[in-house]
């Protein structure tokens, strides 16, 4: 499965290179969107001085991570928001007439240009606050920091797949996914900390949002006194994403059972 993956993969990013000035073009247009949301972010922070005690350096961090995890999710699983055109329009007839996974096709149709740029300007931000911030780097933490980013990936791609695959019940999910994807842009970048402890925890159980950005940000900057669940369950950030992947995937070929053909 991850060699097919792999190999057609390779084919949707030469066949996105091909037109080199679009692809140059809507990387560019999504580094200036991500530049344009962190300096939003900057201009509440100097309002304020800080948000709950945190600086703009440290929500800088946060805003790293969910970019960094934001960029891999959209570069391996940014076809899901066009489930509903494949079910509906019968493409996934042919899918499941093909000798690889039907999910693999589905997330390999096309290549996600927006995810170069947002992948640039992710490690950029992540360096940049990574130098500036108040930590003091170790081995340990710079494997955890990779960690964070790879299931900061896993726990968005696991949300939006788990929406994705109601689409052979329902037929149309893309309000749901613009609605999931909302709450990731809006609150993502902040420490879940400064919102109402009601709202923090739908964040966390219901959208595991807390686990994207804020958890691993809150180990690493040692701010383990504004967390709000035991501190074992923030540093086990990037396993819960994996988890939550794991299990998004079981569920979608689940749902398949329950496709029916337009042409039936």
């Amino acid at each position: 499965m991850l060699r097919q993956y792999r190999v057609l993969l390779r084919l949707g990013i030469a066949s996105a290179t091909q037109y080199r000035l679009d692809f140059v073009l809507t990387a560019f247009g999504a580094v200036c969107y991500e530049a344009v949301s962190l300096a939003f972010v900057g201009v509440v922070v100097s309002a304020f001085g800080t948000i709950g005690g945190w600086t703009f350096t440290e929500i800088a961090f946060i805003y790293g991570i969910r970019t960094m995890g934001h960029a891999l999710h959209s570069a391996v699983t940014g076809q899901l928001w066009a489930t509903d055109h494949v079910i509906r329009d019968g493409e996934f007839d042919r899918y499941l007439l093909r000798p690889v996974d039907p999910l693999v096709q589905l997330l390999t149709r096309r290549f996600q240009v927006t995810a170069v740029g947002d992948i640039a300007f992710g490690v950029a931000v992540v360096i940049i606050t990574a130098l500036t911030a108040p930590i003091d780097w170790s081995p340990w933490k710079i494997g955890y920091l990779v960690a964070a980013v790879l299931g900061s990936a896993f726990a968005e791609s696991a949300v939006m797949l788990g929406i994705a695959g109601l689409s052979f019940r329902l037929l149309s999910v893309n309000p749901l996914l613009s609605a999931a994807d909302m709450m990731f842009v809006t609150f993502g970048p902040y420490p879940l900390s400064v919102l109402p402890r009601a709202v923090a925890w739908i964040l966390t159980l219901v959208i595991p949002l807390a686990f994207t950005a804020y958890f691993p940000a809150a180990i690493l900057l040692g701010r383990t006194d504004d967390l709000y669940v035991p501190i074992w369950l923030a540093v086990a950030s990037p396993l819960v994403g994996l988890l939550l992947w794991l299990g998004s995937i079981r569920f979608f070929h689940h749902q398949i059972r329950h496709y029916a053909s337009p042409g039936h």
